[in-house]
């Protein structure tokens, strides 16, 4: 079989391998499934699995081909048709296949592909694909009844939050509910390849939640975030913080550029209120010199200056990613207050920007800490950074940037019913971007009515 990775649904991939399974083993004459008609042990279980498997993953049992497996099992377990036996075998093999792969492909990697689902400029989350090694190894587990059921249990996410949703799928009692739950059950089948739960210090940014969890082994930091707007959503991610800048100037990406800034071209007096300088490919730029043509071709460069009023507040969490997008403070914090809070180009605004500076930098002096503090004109918490205070006027900049070292994982994750890390409940947050509603549409060809 070719080493093909998996760029459609899981019942397309799986569909081909089992047919090129068979095509590649047209002149072997070993059946996978059973040595002869009243001897099918793994069939049998197989077929018993996935008739339970379908009702507890909410499935119709025509998607694991159940009728079809019933009717040939059927034939082949009455003693005085034995004239039948050979088809009704042979129609048994391919799609006990198919539904073995089916099923192992889906509960492992997910039966949808979120790239496909919300595009590369809103997913960048790198999840593990089917492959043909990964079929191979599916297909030598039929080796007796107990290999290949321990094998599919295997292969269930093992993560404590899908049991409870698969747990809760049981309770849900409206059609609604019971479409939120099998969306995020889905959602844990895509397994992140750098495993960011698995790091004993980490932080969760769950942008349907608005709402972020800094995870400790012996604590954990909750605080409200500001999100994407749904035209400028978000991106979901896995990174690593590396840094922190302190009181950090803001590049104003060049989509904001030309879609925002542009539009005041030649007016000076918009550039200083917002404290915004233009760059040029020989220097500095008067904005009254600009046109708006100008201004949004892509030559000019928009910052704008530290210090308060910054769109970035005073202080920005930088990581890794394709979206340059990161954590940071805000110069509006009222916005904390509303209960949607999706008001940003896509960046993550925190509330308590401070208190995240303290869980990334856990071993930091506490006097490195107020310099910090000092830095972004808060008040000093230790006796040093008071008698600094009191000592020094007018701005003190003692802190510009800081290596985070080691780095922090940082998951930006999208969940409408998951438990709350704190207290290991299961809550249900809106869903502001739809994603619900478009992977909804993707799974309900599988799901029962």
């Amino acid at each position: 079989m070719a080493d093909i990775v998996s760029t459609q649904p899981a019942n397309g991939y799986a569909d081909r391998m089992c047919h090129q399974y068979y095509a590649d083993a047209a002149d072997n004459t070993a059946w996978l499934w059973m040595g002869s008609p009243t001897d099918m042990p793994m069939a049998d279980a197989l077929d018993s699995l996935m008739h339970s498997q379908a009702q507890v993953m909410g499935f119709k049992e025509a998607y694991f081909l159940l009728s079809d497996i019933d009717s040939a099992l059927a034939v082949m377990h009455q003693k005085d048709s034995a004239q039948n036996a050979p088809q009704a075998m042979a129609q048994a093999e391919y799609h006990l296949t198919k539904a073995y792969l089916r099923y192992a492909v889906g509960q492992r990697f997910g039966f949808t592909k979120p790239r496909q689902l919300f595009g590369e400029k809103n997913y960048d989350i790198d999840i593990d694909q089917a492959d043909s090694a990964f079929i191979h190894y599916a297909l030598s587990q039929l080796t007796d009844k107990q290999t290949m059921l321990s094998f599919l249990d295997s292969i269930e996410p093992q993560d404590p939050a899908y049991q409870l949703l698969k747990e809760q799928l049981t309770k849900d009692s409206t059609a609604d509910a019971r479409h939120r739950t099998l969306c995020n059950m889905e959602r844990l089948r895509w397994r992140d390849k750098k495993h960011p739960e698995q790091a004993s210090r980490r932080i969760f940014v769950n942008v349907a939640a608005q709402q972020v969890w800094a995870i400790a082994p012996d604590s954990i930091i909750n605080m409200r975030i500001c999100c994407g707007k749904p035209s400028t959503k978000s991106p979901l991610l896995t990174s690593e913080i590396n840094r922190i800048e302190v009181n950090p100037e803001w590049g104003i990406p060049q989509s904001i550029i030309r879609g925002e800034v542009s539009g005041h071209a030649g007016d000076s007096a918009y550039f200083a209120r917002r404290n915004y300088y233009v760059v040029g490919p020989r220097g500095r730029v008067n904005p009254a010199n600009l046109s708006r043509a100008e201004l949004a071709s892509g030559r000019y460069a928009v910052r704008q200056r530290s210090g308060a009023g910054n769109s970035l507040g005073r202080i920005i969490f930088r990581f890794p990613n394709k979206f340059a997008v990161y954590l940071h403070d805000t110069s509006s914090p009222s916005a904390f207050n509303n209960a949607r809070r999706t008001v940003s180009h896509g960046c993550i605004r925190l509330q308590r920007p401070m208190d995240m500076a303290c869980f990334v930098l856990p071993n930091a002096d506490p006097w490195f800490l107020d310099k910090i503090r000092l830095s972004m004109d808060k008040q000093p918490e230790t006796e040093q950074g008071r008698e600094y205070r009191r000592t020094h006027s007018g701005a003190i900049r003692l802190v510009s940037n800081t290596e985070v070292e080691p780095a922090v994982p940082v998951n930006i994750n999208y969940f409408t019913e998951y438990p709350n890390p704190q207290t290991g409940e299961l809550e249900v947050w809106g869903d502001p971007y739809d994603y619900d509603k478009t992977l909804l549409q993707a799974i309900k060809p599988f799901l029962r009515d």
